[in-house]
């Protein structure tokens, strides 16, 4: 590591009672954002039994997903604009109405388009509570406070699924939405009256043009890669079509960013070695992140005949990881700098992946929860030091739009890595896939036939995991290579 800097450094201010106040409700906000995100797949398979359309299924989480992504460069912007406050407390609102509506919905197109606004709202939600979290804290309390924001997704991951599953058979499926509507109010009003921004305001123009670019560029480039792909082959015309059409709105939201006098995204960032370096390695890390939440548990319930409570230990074991790599980090990261906790935390995804590989050739539940607790140690260390010294650099103006480029690229990498990754499978294991995966459907399937598909998925999920290691490794080559020294509350330059 780098030589520590002198132990002359202040003592970290106390944290005051606004401060606290308002960190309860970013973590009430934080909290109904990750559990949608887990309790939601939980109740899915009774949701389809009650409303049918088994083929909309995936939509159910790609609408989502896609509109909470495409929003979070507009929202970052707005925030730079007008303040954090009403930014959040408007996605507060929309994803407290989705949710409200998710409820009452009477059928799957209709639970489509209320998760729709469900994402519209979390594009603001997520990005804003760590920039208002960014705000309100001194670099160093803020290095801390992020492994505390991070602990709230892996306790989601862990108690997220149980609680799904516990809601569905008592009360019924809907109040797995509904119960996002208590939490939420309580968030806002504890942020509506207790944040108190002081900034100066100054007019300036949204960018409109520039955001339906880049959000039909973003829409275009998740759909073709996970659903047109996968439905109609990767060399067909319409998924090369709509890849093509998707760069093609990409150069022409370069091209007006570069004449546009305020840009929705400034794209002299992206010269600033500090956010280069963090946003490319935040991509890869992304494919790597998503990559193994989605892939691990066919190996372990598919091919090695393991239980969905077993599945969802595993990838648990990544969300237990992840806080405990943040919290060192976040204690540490004042006296090392920046550099050496991203490369140690590449170098672990590196690990992790390397022994997610071999998952299926050691057979062991406990050996596949080791290596996804390194890797969640690894992402850990580095999403955390890489937030917190990319927001330390920029000024209060661009901090929420660098805050939503840091979790634009994460989920960007992820979405599309995921996207190929699911094509990769589903092209070796086919429509057997289902089978295998469930465990009563594979009781009813011959021997020979259950261990051809079991050994064609598992030949799948190896791409897939080679495909990992390559984006892991690419993450410590970018880190070693370009990761600036950083520390905290240095200027970008």
């Amino acid at each position: 590591m780098s030589n520590p800097v002198p132990a002359t450094l202040p003592p970290i201010p106390p944290i005051t009672r606004e401060q606290a106040l308002v960190t309860v409700g970013l973590m009430a906000a934080l909290a109904v954002a990750a559990l949608d995100t887990t309790v939601v797949g939980t109740a899915m398979p009774t949701v389809i039994g009650q409303l049918g359309g088994l083929s909309e299924y995936a939509w159910v989480f790609s609408a989502y997903l896609l509109a909470s992504t495409t929003t979070v460069p507009l929202y970052s912007k707005l925030a730079d604009i007008h303040g954090r406050k009403p930014v959040f407390l408007f996605g507060l609102a929309l994803f407290v109405t989705g949710s409200a509506l998710c409820g009452l919905a009477g059928s799957m197109p209709a639970l489509i388009l209320f998760r729709t606004i469900q994402g519209l709202g979390a594009g603001a939600v997520l990005p804003m509570s760590f920039t208002i979290a960014g705000d309100i804290f001194e670099p160093r309390q803020r290095a801390r406070m992020q492994g505390l924001f991070s602990s709230i997704w892996g306790v989601a991951a862990i108690i997220g699924p149980a609680i799904g599953g516990l809601i569905t058979q008592t009360v019924g499926w809907p109040w797995v939405f509904e119960l996002n509507i208590p939490v939420g109010l309580v968030a806002a009003v504890i942020i509506g009256f207790g944040l108190h921004e002081r900034f100066e305001r100054r007019p300036r123009r949204v960018d409109w043009r520039g955001a339906a670019l880049l959000s039909g560029a973003v829409v275009l480039l998740l759909l073709g890669v996970s659903e047109v792909g996968q439905a109609l082959g990767w060399t067909s015309l319409p998924f090369l079509c709509t890849i093509l059409s998707a760069f093609g709105l990409l150069m022409l939201f370069i091209r007006h960013a570069r004449v546009v006098d305020e840009p929705l995204v400034d794209l002299g960032l992206m010269r600033v070695p500090l956010i280069r370096a963090g946003l490319g390695i935040g991509t890869l890390a992304g494919i790597v992140l998503f990559g193994l939440t989605t892939f691990v548990p066919p190996m372990v319930q598919g091919v090695q005949g393991g239980t969905a409570v077993e599945a969802g230990a595993v990838v648990a074991a990544m969300s237990i990881g992840w806080p405990l790599g943040s919290l060192i980090a976040g204690r540490l990261l004042h006296r090392f700098g920046a550099r050496p906790f991203v490369i140690v935390g590449s170098a672990m995804l590196v690990v992790g992946t390397l022994g997610v590989m071999q998952v299926h050739r050691v057979n062991s539940i406990a050996f596949a929860t080791v290596v996804c607790g390194i890797t969640g140690l690894g992402m850990g260390l580095t999403s955390t030091t890489l937030l917190v010294v990319i927001q330390g650099a920029v000024d209060w103006q661009r901090r929420a739009t660098v805050t939503g480029l840091v979790q634009f690229s994460r989920t960007i990498g992820g979405s599309v890595g995921v996207g190929i990754m699911g094509g990769i499978v589903a092209a070796f294991a086919g429509a057997a896939s289902s089978a295998i995966l469930d465990p009563i459907g594979r009781q009813t399937l011959a021997p020979a036939v259950l261990a051809a598909g079991r050994a064609a998925l598992a030949d799948g999920l190896d791409v897939v995991y080679w495909l990992m290691l390559a984006a892991a490794v690419g993450a410590l080559v970018l880190s070693i290579r370009s990761m600036p020294d950083a520390r905290l509350g240095e200027a970008a330059g």
